[in-house]
């Protein structure tokens, strides 16, 4: 391509204005949410919602939903469970590695009498996943723990991942026993009552005294993207301290990646923290994205790399539907800008479509995963990714405008894929916090309006953070 040209024309001293235009959007999502309705006109029906640092930037509903559609979310409940969990962690009432035992005398036999709440809550307790007890609406959760203390183990205790919901409902009964009150009581007291949860219960498959601890919650997208901001906040939910931070951070640590995998219903087999899975990991085992799943399709994920959340609210299948929240997730990577990422300029020329440039995660000194990736580049072509000083205005280049010099450290080839998008690995030395530079990528396009051949993307201000 013609970088050179563009290189030796970046010290002109002539300067214009630039255009002062948002570089990004979510308004990709709605087509993929169209796609999936298309697809299943029966339950395809959906509610988007995206939300960073705390404010709404997406809701939609589609199809005969509306907003405040309330949809059971099946094993997305799991992540309800363990915030009153950990709240009851924080108020003394038990700890992660008590016994089940130590509250429930009838677990105190033989290899179950090992088994801990954490192993519980992560799907190690070697109990099986399922079992008719747990949905029993006849007896009361105490009840079927009771029951559940005569079914066959299938495994050592702590010694495998075997995915499954019988061992959080024995969990459940610990924390009633440990409190002493009923599930609902607690999960209304501790968890929906200072958050303002207004349609999130555990009656998804009706009335019940035995409420189904891992899968049977339902509620609004607005109700659970709240418990997901709460997470994204360290345990604070409008000045309300619902969570510690030491019990957050615990919810979202690695709790299962040493074990081996008897079963798992996750595509990528990820590991799991406490009541959550752990999707996005940086190189230091840090989760840098976390979700929560149902059966139904339901998806709900703090994406902590973007100081965001969002839910996909559904009722359809998970096997259905997670190909469309790969979707929505690669378009939030797109579009939301991570902490000390901000969008300058605009795209050129006028004739071509924008193509997108921002940080995958914040610009933070010492943050060795950071990386740069393109959006809606010309698909399958050659480009160029410029690093300089940024421009305070726009430099005219016959049709392109031109936001990073006039003095160029670094030119770096990349291509983009048959989806438009190109990742760059680069890593932020310890030494360059409190530096500021700017990016902007070129790409050879074969749209015909172009003069020059080319199109560039806006620009980036990186702020490096300590």
């Amino acid at each position: 391509m013609r970088t050179p040209a563009i290189l030796a024309l970046l010290a002109t001293p002539a300067f214009v204005p630039a255009q002062s235009l948002a570089c990004h959007d979510l308004q990709g999502i709605g087509p993929i949410a169209q796609e999936l309705l298309a697809a299943f006109p029966l339950t395809g029906n959906s509610v988007v919602r995206v939300d960073q640092a705390g404010t709404n930037l997406y809701a939609q509903a589609f199809g005969s939903f509306t907003l405040q559609e309330v949809v059971p979310i099946a094993s997305a409940t799991k992540t309800l469970s363990a915030v009153l969990l950990m709240s009851l962690v924080d108020s003394g009432l038990l700890s992660l590695d008590d016994r089940v035992s130590l509250y429930l005398p009838e677990w105190n036999v033989g290899s179950r009498a090992l088994i801990t709440l954490r192993m519980c809550f992560t799907h190690s307790s070697g109990l099986p996943g399922s079992h008719p007890a747990i949905s029993d609406n006849t007896i009361t959760l105490r009840q079927a723990a009771q029951t559940l203390a005569t079914v066959p183990l299938q495994g050592v205790p702590g010694a495998a991942f075997a995915y499954g919901g019988v061992s959080m409902h024995v969990a459940g009964a610990v924390c009633e026993v440990a409190a002493g009150q009923p599930w609902a009581v607690l999960f209304q007291q501790r968890v929906a009552t200072p958050m303002q949860l207004t349609t999130t219960d555990y009656n998804a498959f009706g009335p019940t005294q035995n409420p189904r601890i891992a899968g049977g919650a339902r509620c609004n997208a607005r109700d659970y993207a709240t418990v997901l901001d709460m997470l994204r906040r360290g345990g604070v939910w409008n000045s309300v301290t619902v969570l510690s931070p030491a019990s957050v951070a615990t919810i979202l640590s690695d709790q299962t990646s040493a074990l081996p995998i008897v079963n798992s219903p996750h595509p990528t087999n990820a590991p799991y923290g406490i009541g959550i899975w752990l999707d996005r990991r940086d190189s230091q085992g840090r989760t840098l994205l976390a979700s929560g799943v149902g059966a139904f399709g339901f998806n709900g994920w703090v994406d902590l790399a973007h100081d965001a959340t969002g839910v996909f609210l559904v009722r359809n299948q998970n096997g259905n539907t997670t190909p469309y929240v790969m979707r929505i997730w690669a378009e939030c990577d797109a579009a939301l800008l991570p902490r000390g990422v901000a969008c300058a300029g605009s795209g050129s020329p006028a004739c071509a479509a924008g193509t997108w440039l921002n940080g995958t995660q914040q610009s933070k000194a010492g943050n060795l995963d950071f990386a740069l990736l393109a959006a809606r580049a010309p698909l399958g072509q050659p480009g160029a990714l410029v690093l300089g000083d940024l421009l305070p205005a726009g430099l005219p280049l016959a049709d392109l405008w031109v936001f990073v010099g006039p003095q160029i450290h670094a030119v770096t080839g990349l291509v983009a894929g048959a989806d438009g998008r190109a990742e760059l690995a680069a890593p932020l030395a310890p030494t360059l916090a409190g530096a500021t530079f700017g990016l902007q990528s070129v790409w050879l396009s074969p749209n015909p309006c172009l003069q020059l051949g080319l199109q560039a993307s806006h620009a980036l201000r990186i702020d490096v953070l300590p």
